[in-house]
């Protein structure tokens, strides 16, 4: 679901939907221009579970996929792998971005200043990750200066997002409430899975979906 959520959000801005409901708003008839994502780059940063999504669907679309991941191995439907030290050296190429990281050490703020100032103009950032990954502050800066063309944000810092806060403003931001693997049946789903895997650990089979209490994820 989270990959369907990444795949909404850059048609939506590729597609001009913010700008095409605005003049609705406005009661405005304007000259829509739509811009295809085919051979567009998206740059995906964390390439598990939720990552491969992303990239399986870019990829359906026609997009130049580019991953960054910890540990590198070749992945499905990603073009060109790379390790984490890669990323002041990719932020330029793309024309999206995709956060899928878990929110660690080493993730909090990888978002900030110097990458903005490094990424492409007009590019879009998609947000799926967790609150922290992306700082704040240098992103409203970011909006401010129109270094980027905008961002779908369905996770932040301080949940709900307090109606004070800044990001609410932009007409070219997408805010949606950390939904974005919420789906009807998701409930049923995740007991699904628990008795599979209570049933597989009853039988001392390898485990689905282990995580790493050292790793973090």
């Amino acid at each position: 679901m989270m990959g369907e959520y990444a795949l909404a959000a850059i048609l939506h801005f590729g597609l001009g939907l913010d700008k095409l409901k605005l003049a609705q708003q406005q009661k405005r008839w304007i000259n829509g221009l739509v811009e295809p994502i085919a051979g567009k780059t998206v740059l995906i940063i964390g390439l598990g579970h939720t990552g491969k999504a992303v990239a399986a669907r870019c990829k359906a679309m026609g997009m130049i996929t580019l991953g960054v991941r910890a540990r590198y191995q070749d992945t499905p439907n990603v073009d060109e792998v790379y390790a984490n030290d890669s990323l002041p050296q990719l932020w330029s190429r793309a024309d999206f971005i995709v956060l899928c990281v878990p929110r660690l050490d080493s993730t909090l703020g990888l978002v900030n200043s110097e990458a903005f100032a490094a990424m492409r103009p007009g590019v879009v950032l998609v947000d799926v990750s967790r609150g922290g990954v992306i700082e704040q502050q240098a992103l409203i800066n970011a909006l401010d200066n129109r270094q980027i063309r905008g961002a779908a944000l369905d996770v932040f810092e301080t949940e709900p997002l307090p109606p004070e806060n800044k990001l609410w403003a932009y007409d070219n931001v997408l805010i949606t409430p950390h939904c974005s693997s919420v789906y009807a049946g998701w409930d049923l789903q995740s007991l699904r899975s628990f008795s599979q895997n209570l049933s597989r650990y009853r039988q001392g089979q390898p485990l689905h979906n282990v995580v790493d209490p050292i790793r973090g994820y």
